[in-house]
């Protein structure tokens, strides 16, 4: 569609951008000697028939495209010719209107005024059609500008999504494998918790599928699903392993990016309580402070312990969908102090 009839705004600076132009006619044809009267009519008509005219010019400009690599020759000979017809048809109807004009009591002079004006009319009309034949090429070219932005931004929020997914499915596996090798740790040593635990990994599972096909869920859901998983680690580690919740209720609404906390509570687990002959306790705070939302993952290390391998995934891969999805808002913070292993996640808040 026109870009400047699509736009009412536009349509209506375009209109305006005339109005110096009609008043200068009417100036210059005053000085020639005509009646205010007379210039301020024909230039009026003629200038409000011209400034949609002229708008025919976006036509020319679709079928003959700037090309930067061609230059401006190839179309030059194509805009003189649409020149010419449009500077006749705006000096044709000025010598119309002047003849109707010429009607009315007090402009009956136009006729035979107009005549001698007839070339610069046309001249005027040549560069006044030139001028908005680029103005429509400008036009054009912000248009492709907006688009290609537009085009790059759906491509960004695509592969941002693609990255996402193949995280998520990177996820899922690993949790799978740890869950696993719990339940065969276990098979010889109690084969009745062994069973217990695989009930509750199925239920685990299903729960995790069905969260995993949505972006974000509550925070209350994904707590929901670390307790599930929770209970099927305190299983293996009975005694030695505690949870200490400081949830605050209002953040328990708040939208979070779907399995986020798992990896953490894995990597608490199998690189902390795991390590440590006593165990220790497992502290998982909430909270929302300025618009954000503050998760902390807490947990005892063996500062004798050698640096495990691996450890660095889970939290290189909760960093990268943090990013992907809300960019530098996203904050991430991970080390080790007073033996505490902590891990500190800031987020804007989303509320479903």
């Amino acid at each position: 569609m026109h870009p400047l009839l699509a736009n009412r705004a536009r349509l209506g600076a375009y209109l305006l951008g005339w109005a110096p132009l009609v008043a200068l006619m009417a100036v210059l044809g005053a000085s020639q000697g005509w009646s205010w009267l007379e210039a301020a009519s024909l230039s009026l008509a003629l200038g409000l028939f011209g400034a949609f005219l002229f708008l025919t010019a976006w036509y020319l400009c679709r079928a003959l495209p700037l090309d930067p690599k061609g230059g401006l020759r190839a179309h030059a000979p194509a805009w003189i010719i649409a020149a010419m017809v449009m500077g006749g048809l705006w000096t044709g109807f000025a010598r119309f209107l002047a003849w109707a004009l010429g009607l009315l009591p007090g402009l009956h002079q136009l006729p035979t005024r107009i005549g001698p004006a007839t070339p610069v009319l046309a001249v005027m009309g040549m560069l006044l059609y030139l001028a908005v034949l680029t103005l429509h090429y400008l036009l054009a070219a912000v248009e492709r500008s907006r688009e290609s932005e537009r085009v790059e931004q759906e491509l960004r929020v695509l592969a941002r999504d693609a990255e996402l997914k193949a995280l998520r499915a990177q996820l899922n596996p690993h949790f799978l494998f740890n869950s696993l090798n719990s339940i065969s740790a276990l098979t010889t040593q109690d084969p009745a918790r062994a069973r217990e635990m695989c009930v509750l990994l199925s239920d685990f599972l299903r729960k995790s599928l069905r969260l995993g096909e949505r972006p974000s869920v509550r925070l209350s859901e994904e707590l929901d699903l670390l307790r599930n998983y929770l209970a099927i680690e305190q299983i293996r580690f009975g005694a030695r392993l505690a949870v200490a919740w400081e949830v605050a209720p209002e953040a328990e609404q708040a939208e979070v990016p779907t399995l986020l906390l798992q990896p953490l509570v894995e990597n608490a687990i199998k690189h902390g309580i795991a390590q440590l002959p006593e165990g220790g306790t497992i502290r998982l705070r909430a909270a929302l402070a300025e618009g954000r939302v503050e998760l902390r993952v807490e947990n005892p290390v063996d500062p004798d312990a050698p640096e495990p391998q691996g450890l660095g995934m889970g939290l290189r891969q909760v960093k990268q969908r943090l990013q992907g999805r809300f960019g530098t808002q996203a904050w991430v913070e991970a080390g080790i102090r007073d033996g505490q292993h902590r891990v500190d996640l800031r987020f804007p808040v989303e509320t479903p």
